[in-house]
């Protein structure tokens, strides 16, 4: 019986210390999808303004011979870009991410991964592995996105590819978001154009040519930024549940350590009695 308690009280002494620990990433996980959604919030205004007017200027430049526009019939090959976390213990995130890739990319596309976790994935697979970044939010806000946009884009113009494709989390609430595959290039021709159309200077050719890399750079910049507030709250999600659960298996474990340590006060008691009785 006593090798029972102690047994008990070395399980709650580790579950405590676990308990510390996922506490405390809860309340940095917190605060990082916070700040992260926050940023998200403010560029999604932007984003949707800029996606507003460009798809409208879109509608009306169909004859311009843009290369964006353009579909590769040479090849079948896709380059699938992939976001995925470097940090781990953010519950189904890149599992969900991973899944969906699996199941898109065919032997003959190439892929490109974001994170260290996607990277380690398929990086002894059968498909190229063209470049690999390991941590987005270091460098989401320097040369990471110059460097990936010019690398898609040259990709792309080169000839080598049918389409670009980005797979990403598409954010809903902060306990629902989903694995997305979203074709980045070509640019979808766009319909339903309206009574007048917009006035372009100095000519649709030099419009395009400046809207196009601006509308782009949003894309990949706003699907980022959306996979990171879902790895943020996927991971406070986590967290919170591995609190509540080290919760209750502390309480589970307190009622057997009383019950535990009652049962040896009695046997005690019991021994005690006994070899009175025989004296």
């Amino acid at each position: 019986m006593p090798q029972q308690v102690t047994n008990i009280k070395k399980r709650i002494a580790s579950i405590k210390g676990a308990y510390k620990v996922t506490s405390a990433m809860k309340l940095i996980s917190a605060v990082k999808l916070k700040k992260w959604r926050n940023s998200m919030l403010d560029n999604k205004l932007y984003a949707e303004e800029l996606s507003s007017v460009v798809k409208e200027v879109f509608k009306y430049t169909e004859e311009v011979n843009n290369p964006y526009f353009q579909v590769n019939t040479k090849t079948d090959k896709k380059l699938y870009v992939i976001i995925s976390s470097t940090l781990g213990l953010c519950g189904s995130y890149n599992n969900n991410i991973l899944r969906l890739a699996d199941k898109e990319i065919t032997p003959k596309d190439d892929i490109l991964v974001v994170g260290q976790k996607g990277i380690t994935h398929f990086e002894e697979g059968e498909n190229e592995l063209i470049e690999g970044f390991e941590e987005v939010s270091n460098h989401i806000e320097s040369g990471f996105l110059k460097k990936l946009y010019s690398l898609v884009t040259s990709k792309y113009l080169s000839g080598e590819y049918k389409e670009i494709h980005l797979i990403y989390s598409e954010y809903v609430n902060a306990l629902v978001f989903r694995a997305k595959d979203s074709i980045l290039l070509p640019i979808p021709k766009y319909e339903g154009k309206g009574l007048l159309p917009p006035i372009m200077e100095p000519s649709k050719e030099v419009l395009l040519d400046k809207l196009v890399p601006i509308y782009l750079r949003s894309a990949i910049y706003s699907k980022i930024l959306e996979s990171e507030v879902c790895e943020q709250a996927s991971r406070s999600n986590a967290m919170e549940n591995a609190t509540k659960n080290a919760e209750e298996l502390l309480d589970q474990l307190n009622i057997e350590f009383n019950k535990a340590r009652q049962g040896a006060i009695t046997q005690e008691i019991i021994e005690i009695v006994a070899c009175s009785q025989n004296v």
